[in-house]
């Protein structure tokens, strides 16, 4: 039973080998499971039974106003978009080829437009003749600025996929095989203590002389870094546009070129300074040739007072379980048991997958010695070299 404990999800396979490592005796994998599902009843409760400790449980996160509070609060305008993850899944799953798939996520991130319609072309022309439907078409009623980057005006932030809702998952890790009751005072308890713990990083941030989050701070000494090697003309005697030109290319296969800065209006031809809300390079080098605190031009956002009001909201401190007053129950809940697990046999996966869930092709071993492809260590026709200089 402490070993289920500490850890619901463990393996049943986990649970014998530990039994045979104390006892010497191997137990069946039927019985281990039994008496792992035993064990989570004595510790967490009957699982039917949870379903009629709900209303308590919602009555007290309807009375927590912590989590509604802190994204009210976050400051950061919000509108429907797609996210690319799913919309590639959808790409691949209709055109099923993984070229084509690659290039539209490539197509979804860029920023630049001209760019982007140089890749829609490229694309085109290779999808033409070879599909039923043309790719224009299978992006049907979607709007450019609903998945792609270049047309999204800046309310992304640069977060193209739903992956940072995935964080939740750090709140709810280990509690999908406990009764949902559990789950849900699981779920407030860790979000209660999570709260005050990431203020009070945030706290200790502040006292410690910074002003933006981590990654911003990171963000900006590389751009720093790369505005050093920068031209800058002054195009504006109130120091408002620029002519800021790259002697070093900054994205790998294009040449180095010209952009134009407009601080008045807070743009780059780069389009990094508007979809991020944060000075590029080139918004960098123009701030350094005119002597500007570049840093007024990091958005509010970005800032740890910021982070902090989203973060300094706290949850209620609930009475014990065994005091609560739950008005009675009117109607009993009952779980559909038809949709529970095979009591025989081994439990089954019941995850719907698609093409999201299939990694991408290997292009075959690589040796580990010499790192060409084609061969392993053991057949690589530099072993023997490397093995006497070792020695």
């Amino acid at each position: 039973m402490p070993m289920v404990k500490d850890m619901p999800t463990i393996k049943v396979s986990v649970l014998i080998a530990e039994i045979q490592a104390r006892f010497q005796y191997r137990v069946p994998y039927r019985k281990a499971w039994i008496a792992k599902q035993m064990a989570m009843e004595q510790l967490y409760g009957d699982f039917d039974a949870s379903y009629n400790e709900l209303q308590g449980w919602i009555a007290a996160m309807r009375e927590g106003k912590g989590l509604i509070a802190a994204i009210r609060r976050s400051g950061v305008p919000w509108r429907s978009v797609y996210c690319i993850c799913h919309i590639a899944a959808n790409f691949i799953r209709d055109y099923k080829n993984a070229d084509w798939k690659r290039q539209f996520v490539k197509i979804a991130y860029e920023l630049e437009p001209h760019i982007f319609r140089q890749m829609m072309t490229r694309l085109e022309s290779d999808m033409e003749g070879q599909t039923n439907t043309s790719f224009r078409q299978w992006l049907g009623t979607m709007e450019p600025w609903q998945w792609a980057q270049s047309f999204d005006e800046g309310f992304r932030y640069g977060q193209m996929t739903t992956n940072l809702v995935e964080g939740v998952n750090a709140v709810l890790l280990k509690t999908r095989h406990l009764p949902i009751s559990t789950v849900f005072s699981a779920t407030f308890y860790r979000l209660a203590t999570l709260m005050p713990r990431m203020g009070q990083q945030q706290v200790n941030q502040i006292e410690a002389g910074h002003i933006f989050v981590e990654d911003i701070r990171d963000a900006m000494v590389a751009n720093h870094r790369m505005a050093r090697s920068m031209n800058v003309e002054i195009y504006s005697r109130r120091l408002e546009t620029f002519r800021v030109t790259e002697t070093i290319g900054r994205r790998p296969g294009l040449p180095p070129r010209s952009y134009r800065v407009d601080l008045w209006n807070r743009q780059c031809d780069c389009r990094r300074f508007q979809t991020l809300h944060y000075p590029c390079a080139h918004v960098v080098a123009a701030c350094a040739e005119v002597n500007l605190n570049v840093e007024q031009f990091v958005e509010d956002v970005y800032t740890l007072n910021r982070t902090l009001r989203v973060w300094e909201n706290e949850f209620p401190v609930l009475p014990d379980l065994s005091t609560w007053e739950v008005p009675p129950i009117t109607f009993e809940l009952v779980p559909d048991r038809g949709l529970r697990r095979n009591p025989r046999g081994r439990p089954q996966s019941t995850r719907v997958r698609n093409e999201m869930d299939i990694s991408e092709k290997f292009d075959g071993m690589h040796c580990g010695l010499c790192r060409l492809a084609g061969h392993n260590q053991s057949k690589c026709p530099q072993r023997n070299y490397h093995v006497g200089k070792s020695s």
